[in-house]
């Protein structure tokens, strides 16, 4: 029987030695392995982080990110998947440049994140190409471009 860690923010089945959830980033140190087709537990709710001490924290649910090129914008919540065939594909589908799944946005740790997913035109912050895989935490203000064609700006 192969068992796996199932995460209890995201409900991903990681590898049964992983510390760190590989798609949210949460602390798996105190969760037990399971076995792989256990039931993956209900994720927490979508506005509350829990603390090390065990208390929530509100945090956002969405980040909107503006597209001034194009006069509006795309709302996204954490684990969401930018792309042409990601979360949010209705606004990416005219950007012949940006790949079918080319960036994952994440909050951690009261951080609003952008990972690389291997995208053929990159991804890019402040002008800095993210390596594939790479997680970018972003700030307030910071563009965010899906290959050269898109580009976002991230509220104040």
């Amino acid at each position: 029987m192969k068992l796996v860690k199932l995460c209890p923010a995201c409900g991903e089945r990681n590898p049964a030695t992983e510390v760190i959830c590989r798609v949210c980033m949460t602390n798996l140190s105190s969760v037990a392995p399971a076995a792989e087709n256990a039931a993956a537990p209900a994720p927490e709710p979508a506005d509350a982080e829990t603390c090390s001490d065990g208390t929530m924290i509100s945090r956002p649910e969405v980040l909107t990110l503006s597209l001034p090129a194009e006069g509006g914008a795309v709302s996204v919540q954490s684990g969401h998947v930018l792309g042409r065939h990601g979360d949010s594909g209705d606004v990416f589908g005219k950007f012949r440049t940006v790949s079918r799944r080319h960036a994952r946005v994440t909050f951690v740790n009261g951080v609003w994140n952008i990972e690389d997913l291997e995208s053929t035109n990159g991804t890019w912050v402040n002008g800095r190409r993210l390596e594939p895989k790479e997680r970018c935490p972003l700030s307030g203000g910071d563009t965010v471009a899906l290959s050269l064609a898109c580009e976002m700006k991230v509220p104040r």
